[in-house]
């Protein structure tokens, strides 16, 4: 069964509620895997047995987005909201959104020739919109929607050659993991597709670090949807990926450096494999890989990375290149993990200490 970039994007999944996006990918992957399971936090947690058992493996990728939740309703039937994950206000009036299980509103603000000077001038804020959902008293707009109800983009997917546009382009690195579950693993492989990674914390990446620590795994493999630097005013020497370019080789970003080993063995593996990738040498933002090298005792990993732009708003931009090269990427990594962590760890006491044969 293929998987469906538009259905894909155009499920529900705001962080903590993950059950649409969660049932879907379970559809794709039960005949690609020996096992699977969903943990209490809501990762879902496939296994493959591989030529070898020496070593474990993780690879994993995000399956929620940011979206809001229903906090109020006031007496004129408008819906206010708080906000599940980081997403700039400035980006979200006149927006369509869906609430709950279907209901349908638009995202307003207080019309610009009623405001004053000074609220012209400042930033927009999230408290200063609302939903519109077509109601006009309280009591009507109760009887559609709930205190608690979660709210998504209503963005409709578009492929237009190579171009994909929609919202949730967050979750594409699950694709990266359902491709390298067609591929038989050297080492005994999990695969997380993991919960609440969008959900603001110290290391973000709650539900990937709850995998990683029941898993305990020898080598992990990130892979995630990365801010691209190339729009006019943004170029920058430290933060080049790019649409277009290939997949993303990441060495750090604000919660993780990657392991140098694991880092060159990548690069090996793309240029064994023909895989066109770019280097990002150093990223404002956070991955999941930081949620990994923190969790019980930690283990060498890196992030592959698929540039998108405009990520985290109503509507993403990503490049089918750079999303299929990313999942090429992947797949070999872990077809190759025993080459790559004989490279990166014959000397290493470590992974003699490691040694779960």
């Amino acid at each position: 069964m293929a998987v469906s970039l538009k259905k894909l994007s155009m499920l529900s999944g705001v962080s903590g509620c993950e059950d649409a996006v969660r049932g879907y990918i379970a559809e794709q992957i039960r005949d690609k895997c020996d096992s699977m399971r969903t943990d209490s936090i809501g990762n879902l947690i496939a296994f493959r047995r591989g030529r070898s058992d020496k070593r474990k493996v993780l690879i994993g990728s995000n399956m929620d987005e940011p979206g809001f939740i229903v906090r109020d309703i006031t007496e004129s039937g408008y819906i206010k909201f708080g906000a599940v994950g980081y997403i700039d206000p400035r980006t979200l009036v006149s927006k369509r959104v869906v609430i709950g299980s279907g209901v349908k509103g638009v995202i307003g603000m207080k019309a610009i020739h009623l405001q004053t000077k000074k609220e012209r001038e400042a930033a927009v804020e999230l408290s200063s919109l609302y939903i519109d959902i077509g109601c006009s008293k309280k009591g009507a707009a109760e009887k559609r929607v709930e205190i608690g109800d979660y709210i998504t983009f209503d963005t409709e997917f578009s492929e237009t050659g190579s171009i994909l546009r929609g919202k949730a382009f967050g979750r594409f690195g699950v694709i990266c993991l359902i491709k390298a579950m067609e591929v038989v693993p050297a080492y005994d492989t999990y695969y997380v597709f993991s919960a609440q990674r969008e959900i603001p914390c110290r290391v973000p990446g709650r539900g990937m670090a709850c995998a990683a620590y029941a898993i305990k795994p020898d080598i992990a493999v990130i892979a995630d949807v990365l801010s691209a630097a190339d729009i006019v005013g943004e170029e920058s020497e430290s933060d080049t990926a790019g649409l277009g370019a290939g997949a993303v080789i990441e060495y750090m970003d604000k919660a993780s450096i990657g392991s140098a080993g694991l880092i060159e063995m990548a690069k090996r593996t793309a240029e064994a494999y023909y895989v066109p990738y770019q280097e990002k040498v150093c990223s404002l933002h956070s991955t999941e890989a930081g949620a990994v090298l923190t969790a019980a005792e930690g283990c060498p990993a890196v992030c592959i990375g698929i540039p998108c732009r405009y990520k985290n708003t109503p509507v993403s931009m990503m490049n089918r290149y750079d999303l299929d090269n990313a999942a090429g990427l992947c797949a070999a990594i872990i077809k190759e993990s025993d080459v790559i962590i004989d490279e990166i760890g014959g000397n290493d006491t470590a992974f003699k200490a490691a040694d779960r044969g």
